[in-house]
């Protein structure tokens, strides 16, 4: 029966579950009941045929027993009859039970009552004795129908409350509702009623929402409390549910099986998105249907974050309690606290229902706990960071997980003594998607496309890059996220403002939320190494003192390339007169211009051998020039032969031809 604080509408809902799990009950349990329900019978039938005989010996007819109603005597209502169900003898309830007896007729509808002899029969006993038999036939003789007495009411439904608990009893077992003074386990529920492990192996059944279920990438708590019973504890466990997949959290599809490790036992009957109560509704089914020694549930976030009340969430942990033990009696239940969150936008009033619900489920467990069925809490929520130890502010991370299976680990050992507590302190885990990329690269216009498969769990990509040569840098991670929103698409992401001709190394790590994971190989990449082709239409401007040339369009800078024209010195004319005789030529009539013969007369410049930089000698490379295509020239007394050449950042194109400028 449903306390003065259970909230409006449970027995509604207690009462649909009774009927969805009467269809579970064991058959022998129903052959039991229908073989008490036939030997009641039985005996009730036998009781109503005894019921006239009764009437007969204290009567002497039935007939006699109304005319002494009738008449108003005072007689004692001590026969089998009326003791039994409070009537006076020969009073309608009496005469329906003789009627069931003799085939639903009673012997007044046989014929009529005889009157005692010597007297004569009163009109006004006439008219009562038809008014009862319109009564019990009706007006126009038809069969009589069952009209219960208040009284009759009431001991049906004591009955049918009867016949309730004995079955909830012999499913459940013994069990107790709480405030029971000598009652095992009120101070502490779980050391003093915990049911002895079973013997060989022992099944574990793991319910509750999102963060039972897990998501694809994930080791899932449920794994790290598998490898420590199995483990460290070296138990047989078989983790039994109706599910054993998890969800892809980029595309939202249920079925994935992209375990970070799936050398596990994976079943469970978690569920991704559901609420306390929406798990109550199945609880018991999959109870019956898998037969765990022990249940571990979860779950509450689900019901806050749609607005429910602390109270709904109690009561529909407190209905799946229920349910569950009544598809097994002796369920050892393990209630896991609700983590906090983070990042939800309404941590504030969540966290704060979080705390209240935290704060009532031991007094939950308490009250329900029984010595066949006992029931703990797991404190899951203690030490719980969201922030650190979730990936998204509410699904648990690796340290997350390793923090909840903690938390149960040392509720199944140190209160149901099945196992050995947690090891201290918690193991250092690596966070993050633990699969690495595979990362390819091509050239594309702009920059380089990297491309990669995807990697399970991973919600989004972030790039690395540094320059190898020349002039090496740092790694430095790349202002880009990558994310991905279908399950065929193949992530990949086009890297520019890359310097032409250089060397890159490219790095992908994934991530799940905001935890990195694996990165990636390092991949390298010389970017876009086609060199520009030659300036054009470079000359020497009016006055030999500006170079310029046509524009290259793929070119970033430009480099001016010198050396000095060749320079000889006129013959001088031969002089007459005075016996004089010609000028000898100069050894040094062929110096270069930069070596002037200090001779007044100008000297003859040209090229030295038609050969520009790359291939003749005494080229030098004069200035970088940025913007623009033009240049001053500068010095040399002589003249100079001058050349362009075009480069994309690091990458250098091809020469112009050389021209001449710049003589004095």
């Amino acid at each position: 029966m449903a306390s003065e604080h259970d909230p409006p509408g449970r027995a509604t809902r207690l009462g649909r579950l009774a009927r969805r799990l009467a269809r579970l009950a064991p058959r022998r349990l129903r052959d039991r009941t229908a073989r008490d329900s036939e030997g009641a019978g039985a005996e009730a039938a036998g009781a109503a045929a005894e019921t006239p005989a009764t009437a007969a010996g204290a009567g002497g007819t039935e007939s006699t027993g109304a005319h002494a109603h009738d008449s108003g005597a005072d007689e004692p209502r001590g026969s089998a009859a009326g003791a039994g169900t409070g009537a006076a003898p020969g009073s309608d309830t009496e005469r329906e039970a003789a009627a069931e007896g003799t085939g639903g007729r009673s012997a007044a509808d046989e014929s009529p009552s005889p009157t005692a002899p010597g007297e004569a029969e009163a009109p006004a006993g006439r008219r009562r004795r038809l008014v009862q038999r319109v009564l019990r036939t009706g007006a126009d003789g038809s069969a009589p129908r069952f009209k219960p007495t208040p009284l009759g009411l009431f001991g049906v439904t004591v009955a049918a409350m009867f016949v309730t608990l004995l079955l909830i009893q012999s499913v459940l077992g013994t069990f107790r509702t709480g405030g029971s003074e000598d009652a095992p386990g009120d101070s502490d529920p779980g050391l003093s009623t915990a049911a002895a492990p079973p013997e060989g192996t022992s099944r574990i059944m793991i319910a509750g929402d999102s963060l039972a279920q897990g998501s694809s990438g994930d080791f899932t708590w449920r794994y790290r409390l598998w490898r420590h019973l199995n483990g460290r504890s070296e138990l047989d466990v078989d983790f039994v549910g109706p599910y054993d997949f998890l969800l892809d959290p980029v595309t939202g599809d249920q079925g994935a099986t992209s375990y970070a490790d799936a050398d596990f036992d994976t079943d469970h009957a978690g569920r991704w998105g559901a609420t306390a109560a929406e798990l109550a509704e199945d609880i018991g089914a999959q109870v019956a249907e898998h037969d765990p020694h022990y249940l571990l549930f979860m779950a509450g976030v689900n019901d806050f974050a749609r607005g429910r009340s602390v109270e709904d969430a109690l009561t529909a942990v407190r209905d799946a309690v229920t349910a569950a033990r009544v598809a097994k009696g002796g369920v050892r239940v393990v209630l896991g606290e609700v983590t906090p969150v983070w990042g939800s936008g309404s941590d504030e009033e969540l966290n704060t229902r979080i705390a209240r619900f935290n704060a009532a489920l031991p007094d939950l467990a308490a009250e329900m706990s029984g010595d066949r069925s006992p029931i703990v809490v797991a404190r899951t929520a203690a030490d719980f960071a969201p922030a650190q130890d979730t990936w998204d502010g509410t699904h648990p991370g690796s340290l997350g997980e390793v923090k909840i299976a903690a938390a149960f680990a040392d509720a199944l050992a140190d209160d149901l003594r099945l196992g050995e507590p947690f090891p201290r302190p918690l193991p250092d885990v690596r966070t993050g998607p633990r699969s690495a990329p595979e990362v390819g690269a091509e050239q594309a216009d702009g920059g380089v496309r990297l491309s990669w498969d995807r990697v399970p769990g991973a919600t989004r990509y972030e790039v690395l890059q540094q320059r190898l040569r020349p002039d090496g840098d740092d790694q430095v991670r790349l202002p880009v996220e990558v994310a991905v929103s279908g399950a065929g698409e193949r992530p990949s992401v086009v890297v520019d403002s890359l310097l032409a001709g250089a060397t890159y190394e490219f790095v992908v790590q994934p991530f799940k939320g905001d935890e990195g994971g694996m990165r990636s190989d390092p991949v390298e990449v010389v970017y876009d190494d086609d060199p520009p082709p030659a300036p054009e239409r470079v000359r020497v401007g009016s006055g030999g003192g500006r170079l310029s040339w046509a524009e290259v369009p793929s070119a970033t800078h430009y480099e001016v390339w010198r050396r000095p024209l060749r320079c000889r010195l006129p013959e001088p004319s031969p002089t007459t007169g005075g016996g004089g005789t010609a000028a000898s030529p100069s050894p040094d009539a062929g110096a270069d211009a930069g070596e002037p013969s200090g001779e007044s007369s100008s000297p003859t410049c040209e090229p030295r051998d038609g050969k520009g930089p790359g291939e003749g000698e005494g080229w030098s490379s004069a200035a970088v020039i940025n913007d623009g295509t033009n240049w001053s020239i500068a010095g040399g007394s002589g003249g100079w032969e001058l050349a362009v050449r075009a480069h994309r950042d690091f990458v250098s194109g091809g020469y112009s031809d050389p021209v001449s400028g710049g003589a004095p």
